[in-house]
């Protein structure tokens, strides 16, 4: 689970165009570390759902670091400024967080909301210990 940390603050300062803008943005540097196996959906407001077919934990980990890492290299073009933007994210995993595809991306959501509390700009993996 994917979750714009910015998207609000780019709305109120530059006005809706740009965070439609920063939305588009966010899905081609999503898409763009990627493979054609794996998809990518807007899941709300500024929310993202990656899955990750066939891949082990280490590995939807180092997914989601590129990720972030590639967002907050491509910042926004706006007004002639450039807005750095950033991306918590938060994985879990099946079928070892759960069996039934709701119930991980719940834990992927709770993931993520614990990067956001953690200070943003973070990837976390789903703790049991943390829900």
């Amino acid at each position: 689970m994917i979750d714009s940390d910015n998207l609000k603050a780019v709305n109120d300062s530059y006005g809706h165009d740009a965070g439609n803008r920063l939305l588009r943005q966010l899905t081609r540097t999503i898409q763009a570390e990627l493979r054609y196996t794996d998809v990518v959906a807007r899941y709300g407001g500024d929310e993202f759902i990656v899955l990750l077919p066939e891949t082990p934990p280490k590995g939807a980990v180092e997914v989601a670091d590129r990720i972030r890492d590639a967002v907050v290299g491509a910042p926004l073009e706006v007004n002639e400024k450039r807005v750095v933007c950033s991306v918590s994210i938060g994985v879990a995993i099946h079928p070892d967080d759960g069996n039934k595809m709701d119930a991980v991306v719940a834990l992927a959501d709770r993931a993520m909301y614990r990067a956001k509390q953690a200070g943003r700009n973070r990837v976390m993996m789903f703790e049991p210990s943390a829900a």
